[in-house]
């Protein structure tokens, strides 16, 4: 049996959407297909496994207090929490980037933490680990995609990914590229009969466009489009 017919790996789809997406031909289009809108030349980025808040840390250290209070306060928000002490507030140890790592706070911390504070920083825990399937820059525009290969999308999953969204578009939008705060959107893509944003299918159709009949591309594209 071929192992492209049944991978059910979505970051092995993805990779291959990547690819899709990068195409040249026709004035791009295959993205313009993809985003139903024209594109310029060079007037894009495509991001795959996008652990961009995790290597943003890592490109500030060791001078990633300013950063992970800002970040910290912009969790607070986001859970509803008006005490919680900010990253460079916390216990010696735990706010020091060469002792713990900001997604081990929570766990090492114990009983030193608040309720509410153990919210934030188990939230903060939560966006280090996470890593969005593509992210593409666009214009004014920034689009996460949350891919799903044979599943439905799953509704906690989905919201983290949107509170993921706004830190990105309000603390990091320079490291994407843009000159200020881009619009924001959290778009799913999966099977049709899941009512995504963009399906499988669709996706397959814009590669039997651009590739010849035996290329992989197309061919895994075209059973991910199939998939239950």
């Amino acid at each position: 049996m071929d192992y492209d017919v049944y991978n059910r790996e979505e970051r092995y789809v993805c990779s291959h959407l990547f690819r899709l997406l990068h195409e040249p031909m026709d004035d791009n289009y295959a993205l313009s297909t993809y985003l139903r809108r024209p594109i310029k030349q060079y007037s894009y980025r495509i991001y795959a496994e996008v652990a961009l808040l995790r290597d943003a840390y890592y490109a500030r250290k060791p001078n990633t207090g300013q950063f992970l209070d800002e970040l910290v306060r912009m969790l607070m928000a986001q859970e509803d929490v008006f005490e919680c002490r900010l990253y460079t507030e916390l216990p010696e140890g735990l706010n020091n980037s060469s002792m713990t790592h900001p997604k081990q706070i929570r766990q090492k911390a114990g009983n030193v933490l608040s309720r509410d504070e153990g919210r934030v920083y188990g939230a903060l825990q939560g966006m280090f680990n996470a890593k969005p399937d593509l992210a593409i820059c666009i214009d004014d525009d920034l689009l996460i995609y949350e891919a799903k290969l044979t599943l439905d999308f799953d509704r906690e999953q989905m919201e983290r990914t949107k509170n993921i969204a706004k830190v990105w578009a309000k603390l990091l939008f320079k490291d994407l590229g843009f000159v200020s705060p881009p619009n924001v959107q959290v778009l799913k893509l999966g099977l049709a009969k899941y009512k995504p944003d963009v399906s499988w299918q669709e996706i397959a159709d814009i590669a039997d466009t651009v590739y010849p009949a035996e290329d992989r591309t197309r061919s895994v594209l075209a059973h991910a489009a199939t998939m239950a």
